[in-house]
């Protein structure tokens, strides 16, 4: 069994995003995940096989008079952790999570980049929002662990990935 840990943040004003000290990294095309990103220590009370600890931060600055928005995912090295570090098709599934992450980041971006201004940071608009598509960021991953049940069943898990995959290609 594969469980994912979803940590809901809406951080308005923070500057401080990823750490500097390569505990985190940002989702990127060009790097999937490894074994060795997982260093946290397993739960041995936990029933899950690994454990992915990914998160959004969401950030609004006023630059030039007008609201900027940085919304940006990250992996968590140290609280990520798996009892089984050989398992293709386990680290396979963990990447989905990441990946949705991804997804949501880059929905959440979209959505708050329309409606961010000096109003809607006041009236409380921008964290409704944002709160909305975290609540369906986690449904989402709950959904894909509940589908593929947590990685085990293959054909369910191979069309999460072909999903999320074509997803990742739409959601710019």
């Amino acid at each position: 069994m594969v469980r994912i840990v979803l940590i809901l943040s809406c951080l308005l004003f923070s500057s401080a995003f990823v750490s500097t000290d390569g505990t985190q990294f940002s989702w990127s095309s060009s790097r999937k995940l490894t074994w060795a990103d997982f260093k946290g220590k397993p739960d041995k009370l936990n029933p899950a096989a690994a454990l992915t600890y990914s998160d959004i931060k969401i950030g609004a600055s006023y630059i030039d008079g007008k609201v900027a928005v940085q919304v940006q995912n990250f992996f968590d090295t140290k609280l990520s952790w798996s009892k089984n570090k050989t398992s293709v098709p386990l680290l396979a599934h963990e990447q989905v999570h990441f990946d949705i992450t991804e997804i949501y980041t880059r929905k959440i971006r979209l959505k708050l980049n329309v409606i961010a201004s000096e109003e809607t940071i006041r009236n409380g608009t921008l964290n409704k929002e944002s709160s909305i598509l975290l609540k369906e960021w986690k449904s989402f991953q709950k959904k894909y662990d509940d589908e593929t049940n947590h990685g085990i069943l293959a054909a369910k898990q191979k069309e999460w990935q072909e999903q999320v995959a074509a997803l990742l290609k739409t959601i710019q």
